[in-house]
């Protein structure tokens, strides 16, 4: 009687042991069981360098010339004024921003040149400070109303920033309007549209 209560208890002991190892108790092959959390939760930021493709809807910096919106041709006449032309210095950065009185961002071209003429000159060229050079044509848009003393933006301007260092209006005319920016050194930069009010602004990386 004894020894068959024995072989009883045996079997139960056997039979409880193969149910746990069926089940897969935590850690049992490795992996974290069911309800574990593993790694981060959540996203996790990470910073772009310039040079490098941007994130989170920004553009990448690039020394490539950049053309906007839809690289449109200048309608007959400005349908724009270019009211105010701001610098200022960000990590990592210097921001220009040129702001227009109207609706919408006028078409623009902004990229590198080696010289930017004066006008219609063939002999006469915008000379600013700074190793490299950048020209802004912005097509559409004017620098005044066509009345004296009505200029907005001045012939010339030196924030004199770690990367922007001058920046000079070389032609207004016929609703074209031409600028340069004189930088410290050639590096990549980004353009970026915004409204309310209308504004181009490049970031030029330092």
């Amino acid at each position: 009687m004894a020894a068959r209560s024995a072989r009883l208890l045996l079997g139960l002991l056997v039979v409880a042991m193969l149910t746990l190892a069926a089940c897969g108790g935590p850690g049992s092959d490795g992996r974290a069981g069911p309800g574990t959390t593993t790694g981060l939760t959540g996203p996790v930021a990470t910073a772009t360098a310039p040079g490098s493709t941007a994130t989170g809807g920004m553009p990448a910096w690039s020394t490539a010339p950049r053309t906007g919106p839809g690289g449109k041709q200048p309608p007959e006449g400005p349908s724009a004024r270019l009211a105010a032309i701001r610098a200022a210095r960000h990590p990592g950065y210097d921001r220009v921003v040129f702001q227009f009185e109207g609706a919408k961002v006028p078409g623009y071209r902004i990229g590198y040149v080696r010289e930017i003429p004066l006008g219609e000159s063939d002999d006469q060229y915008l000379t600013l400070e700074g190793g490299a050079l950048v020209e802004a044509t912005f097509q559409g848009t004017a620098s005044d109303d066509y009345r004296p003393d009505t200029q907005t933006v001045p012939d010339r301007f030196t924030p004199a920033l770690a990367q922007v260092k001058q920046i000079g209006l070389a032609e207004d005319w016929e609703g074209v309007v031409r600028l340069g920016v004189g930088l410290e050194h050639r590096a990549g930069f980004r353009v970026l549209e915004l409204r309310d009010p209308a504004r181009v602004v490049v970031d030029f990386a330092t």
